[in-house]
């Protein structure tokens, strides 16, 4: 007499589900962190207790999102859920510490979106504040002279189209007030220096981004910046200049519009650390 009501609870809307997730080898847990349900909902509706989950408008939804998420086909899973389940509900809700679930899915995830909105501003605020200290940082370790450059001349001269003025070409040369250089400068040797003390342009193209540094033969560092890709750098000093750069693929060098080759011995990995001498010959070295 046992064997037509076990058929019976077989071919019920539960054990379908139930059925369907252990083939899967999936388990409530899973399913309930997946779904976003309580436990006590989901096993309500594998024991086919679906007058427990109250109105038959949320006992229809939870049913759908779960035959959904096992790859059932939903329409048959509701119309056998009609079936067995039609006439008057007495809504009851199951009890759960942590949510309601007769509360509609939308409602549920509104406080967690609401909760990442608010990290993800918070998080943009405070790059921001840090972007600007850091900017305020540097603009006030610039000197007087080029902090007040036009931003016309500045223009021009990344451009390399038109010559900086003479006031503004010797403020480059000087270096900047209240930084350190990597390496201490030396002076360089007397034989290396030009006789007549004249000064001359060397001029950087950048293909790319590149880290350049920049002193010439009296010691003054004349550039200590990171460049970015297709802007240009007009520094004038008294050569042989000794520059290091942080991509030497991505850097076009002339010395008073003579082309400077960057030497291969000069080159270690991205990076190339040279001396430019007079007349636009280089050396691997940055001399003594």
């Amino acid at each position: 007499m046992s064997e037509p009501a076990d058929k019976t609870a077989a071919s019920t809307v539960g054990h379908r589900l139930r059925a369907a997730r252990e083939r899967q080898g999936l388990t409530l847990q899973k399913l309930s962190e997946d779904l976003h349900l309580d436990l006590p909902v989901l096993e309500a509706m594998e024991e086919n207790r679906f007058r427990a989950l109250g109105a038959p408008v949320y006992a229809r939804g939870h049913l759908r999102k779960y035959a959904q998420l096992l790859g059932l086909d939903v329409e048959a899973v509701l119309a056998s859920y009609e079936a067995e389940h039609a006439g008057p509900v007495e809504p009851k809700l199951v009890p759960s510490t942590t949510e309601r679930p007769a509360m509609p899915p939308e409602r549920r995830t509104k406080p967690l979106r609401l909760a990442l909105v608010g990290g993800a501003l918070a998080l943009v605020a405070a790059t921001a504040v840090g972007a600007w200290w850091y900017l305020s940082a540097r603009r006030g370790a610039e000197s007087p002279a080029i902090a007040t450059a036009p931003v016309a001349q500045e223009a021009a001269s990344a451009r390399d189209t038109v010559a900086p003025a003479p006031a503004v070409e010797e403020a480059a040369t000087r270096e900047r007030p209240n930084s350190k250089p990597l390496q201490p400068a030396r002076p360089a040797t007397p034989a290396a220096t030009p006789a007549d003390g004249s000064s001359a342009r060397l001029r950087l193209h950048f293909l790319a981004d590149s880290w350049v540094e920049i002193y010439d033969a009296t010691g003054a560092r004349l550039l200590f910046d990171q460049r970015v890709a297709e802007s240009g750098r007009t520094v004038v000093g008294v050569p042989p200049f000794k520059v290091l750069l942080g991509n030497y693929a991505g850097v076009e060098m002339t010395l008073d519009g003579r082309p400077v080759v960057i030497p291969e011995r000069a080159r270690y990995g991205a990076t190339a650390r040279f001396r430019v001498m007079p007349g636009g010959s280089t050396l691997a070295s940055w001399g003594t």
